[in-house]
């Protein structure tokens, strides 16, 4: 089996294509190898078993702007069709919800962005929903994540991006083993009644906004 088809058929085992396949958890370990948490898969079946995770992560998108220079109306249906499309049926992504070990949700993350040629991804949508949690937990799941991305999926290269002036994000990601590799202009464009900010292929230029790319020492 190819490696492109190892890594799609782990991510639709872990998301449940299948209805028969079992449910994993991925354990969130603190600095004693102590279990504190879970990273949760959301599942095909994420409507019936995961209570109110549309609601969840419409809450959530809304009140971390940060997460994206792009800007857009947020609705249930919206959140719902982005979930079931460009999450659960998407081949190139999967979205853990970080759970602390009393079982409650307080952020998500996941990979998205194969590059399956050099067996590289990207550590994707880091949010903390719920602000009031244990200290470093975001971190330790940043760190399960990426243990598991090397051990399940093979990935020899993890990177993120980040707007460059969101420097507490940059320091959390410093603390989770990330260094700093570069801007990445981004150009404005309006599509169907949204701001977007997608990176600039081209000439390099003076950019309004940026990325900043950042990998895994």
């Amino acid at each position: 089996m190819r490696y492109e088809e190892q890594v799609t058929e782990t991510l639709n085992h872990y998301k449940r294509k299948r209805a028969s396949d079992k449910l994993v958890l991925i354990p969130v370990l603190d600095t004693n190898e102590q279990t504190i948490g879970f990273l949760y898969p959301i599942t095909a079946d994420f409507k019936t078993t995961i209570a109110g995770c549309v609601e969840l992560l419409s809450a959530w998108r809304g009140e971390n702007p940060t997460l994206s220079p792009t800007r857009f109306h947020i609705t249930l249906e919206g959140t719902e069709r982005w979930i079931t499309n460009l999450v659960v049926n998407n081949d190139q992504r999967i979205l853990f919800l970080v759970q602390d070990i009393a079982g409650t949700y307080i952020g998500h993350m996941g990979f998205a962005g194969f590059n399956y040629a050099v067996r590289a991804a990207e550590v994707d949508l880091v949010v903390r929903g719920k602000k009031d949690t244990a200290h470093g937990m975001m971190e330790h799941a940043v760190r399960a994540l990426v243990r598991w991305g090397m051990r399940e999926l093979g990935l020899e290269h993890i990177s993120l991006d980040v707007l460059w002036d969101n420097t507490h994000a940059i320091s959390f990601y410093e603390r989770c083993g990330f260094q700093r590799d570069g801007l990445i202009p981004l150009t404005k464009k309006e599509y169907q009644g949204e701001t977007r900010w997608t990176p600039h292929r081209g000439a390099q230029f003076e950019a309004e906004k940026y990325y900043l790319h950042m990998t895994l020492c």
